[in-house]
């Protein structure tokens, strides 16, 4: 069943979708019939058939879905009709999200992890589809209430380790391993990963709460968390496009909602 057409999806995620667009899907038998692999010598030749499993599975589900994050340009995902899968360190892959936000494509494994290449350096970004909708959700959310914003550095590849005895607690629907997320209704604080294309790990910290009044405690409560951490104050906030003194917060963020050009509203 396609995601738009679910009933069961949870809240959040039906609240992201309420400005989704849905393009064609390429149909299952079209994939069956123009399956084909890339092999990593260049060599082309029929899909695997778990590859034109994953293809299908992944097509039914999320083909031709199209929603705004944090800006106009869109998430897309689907094959745009071309049903091909390439072989690469990680296993068969294929290309199935365009990023607006990063302006960059993404590949799906056939396990249902993503990828996203930069630099010819290739990163595991999400476990599954779900869990990349479920964290967009999230940030969706609360994107737009008053937040604090950090940043951590990590050796490569390896993740944040916090004191997470201060932080709300873990979502981990909306958790993979390029967004961590932890959050109680009042309180939400996000890690994702935003650089690692040369050399350590960049991490972008966002601390949200319901009111501006909030925000201190919630600053503080991060502090103690990455006490044992690379952790410092950020210099740009990328949800409000300004650039930030030092442990600046956005107590008052834009209120006006990402919208697809010409959406009603």
């Amino acid at each position: 069943m396609h995601i738009l057409d679910d009933p069961d999806v949870p809240h959040r995620v039906r609240a992201l979708l309420a400005g989704a667009r849905r393009y064609p899907a390429m149909p299952a038998d079209r994939i069956r019939e123009t399956g084909r692999a890339k092999a990593a010598d260049g060599s082309v030749g029929p899909a695997p058939a778990e590859a034109v499993v994953a293809m299908i599975r992944f097509e039914e589900r999320y083909g031709g879905l199209a929603y705004p994050l944090l800006n106009s340009n869109g998430i897309e995902y689907g094959l745009e009709w071309d049903a091909t899968v390439h072989a690469d360190g990680d296993g068969w892959s294929f290309p199935g999200i365009s990023d607006g936000d990063w302006t960059w494509p993404l590949d799906v494994l056939i396990d249902g992890r993503t990828t996203m290449t930069l630099q010819g350096r290739r990163r595991v970004v999400n476990r599954d589809v779900a869990q990349r909708i479920e964290a967009h959700a999230l940030l969706a959310s609360v994107r737009r209430l008053p937040h604090a914003t950090f940043r951590v550095r990590t050796a490569p590849e390896v993740a944040p380790v916090l004191a997470e005895a201060f932080l709300p607690p873990r979502d981990d629907a909306a958790t993979g391993p390029a967004d961590l997320w932890w959050s109680d209704g009042d309180t939400a604080v996000h890690l994702s990963l935003h650089g690692w294309w040369y050399g350590d790990d960049d991490w972008t910290a966002n601390c949200f709460t319901r009111t501006a009044a909030d925000l201190p405690a919630a600053v503080e409560s991060w502090k103690r968390a990455t006490a044992g951490a690379d952790a410092s104050d950020a210099d740009w906030c990328t949800l409000c496009s300004r650039r930030l003194n030092s442990a600046e917060p956005c107590p008052d963020p834009p209120q006006q909602p990402i919208r697809f050009p010409g959406s009603p509203g």
